[in-house]
């Protein structure tokens, strides 16, 4: 017997959450029935802690694993299935629009805002384990914050939300990338850190465990670029802020940023900035204790 249609209803954030406290908290443990498909006007982040889920959104279903963050818009429709002998544990966090319209006016035009809200379907990231972990972890302590302390839970979403927003959906992207692999989303999330891009490609094949010719074919195809020059974008820009932000020597930054050969590190400083690495502290090097 097929089940019923999901019948469509809308969600109201009067209905639902606080307006002293601007969320409203839940851990879904299983999905075994199909759920009613319903918008809101409200947003909603989700994070898949176990399991997966088939998650229907404006007329296409998605696959969602281990791992999945999504972020959800007033306008989107959705529903979700349960998928064939997987349970999932999902974490739902909803907030006021009020809330994010004041985040992203805080964060500013440098925050790719816009984007996040006119794409088609609801930006979704896949985070490694110990980033899982760690929303899971926060969003559950705001359970052991006291109900009636109201603004302090208030402050401790929003910090949350800062933190989620901040790290997880500032790039912008384009319409291929948001579609791009999992392991390449976990990689690129992973090589923003610094003991990553500094080792170079050793750690892009030791993070993906595959071959240098499908990365390289996959990096130009999603990112229009190879995987050396990626990851010599993120060391420039890592040198550039060490030049204006300490008294570090040239050589020194070269090196801590990855570069083993100082005569390349300037070749590539250069074309990229136009000035040399000297140039660039010379014009950009504030200093708020004077010598």
């Amino acid at each position: 017997m097929k089940p019923k249609a999901p019948k469509s209803i809308k969600l109201y954030s009067e209905e639902l959450i606080d307006p002293e406290i601007e969320f409203h908290y839940a851990f879904h443990r299983s999905f075994r029935d199909i759920t009613a498909i319903h918008t809101h006007n409200f947003y909603e982040l989700f994070v898949i802690g176990r399991g997966e889920v088939l998650h229907s959104v404006n007329g296409k279903t998605q696959l969602l694993g281990e791992g999945s963050l999504v972020f959800m818009r007033p306008a989107d429709i959705h529903y979700y299935q349960p998928s064939e002998g997987r349970e999932c544990h999902l974490i739902n966090l909803a907030f006021r629009e009020s809330t994010v319209n004041e985040l992203f006016r805080y964060l500013g035009s440098g925050f790719p805002s816009e984007q996040l809200l006119r794409r088609s379907m609801p930006p979704r990231v896949s985070l490694p384990d110990d980033e899982k972990e760690i929303i899971a972890a926060k969003l559950e302590r705001l359970n052991t914050i006291p109900r009636d302390q109201k603004l302090r839970l208030r402050s401790a979403l929003r910090i949350l939300l800062f933190e989620i927003f901040t790290k997880h959906f500032s790039a912008e992207g384009n319409e291929e990338q948001r579609h791009m692999p999992a392991w390449l989303e976990t990689l690129l999330y992973e090589i923003q850190k610094k003991e990553n891009f500094v080792r170079g490609l050793a750690s892009i094949y030791e993070l993906t465990q595959r071959s240098p010719e499908h990365i390289s074919r996959v990096f130009r195809r999603y990112l229009g670029s190879t995987p050396t020059d990626y990851v010599n974008e993120r060391r420039l820009h890592y040198a550039a802020n060490l030049l204006s932000n300490t008294d570090d020597s040239v050589t020194s930054i070269s090196m801590e940023a990855g570069f083993e050969n100082v005569s390349h590190f300037y070749h590539l400083f250069r074309r990229k900035f136009n000035i040399s690495p000297a140039e660039f502290r010379a014009a950009t090097q504030k200093v708020a204790i004077p010598v």
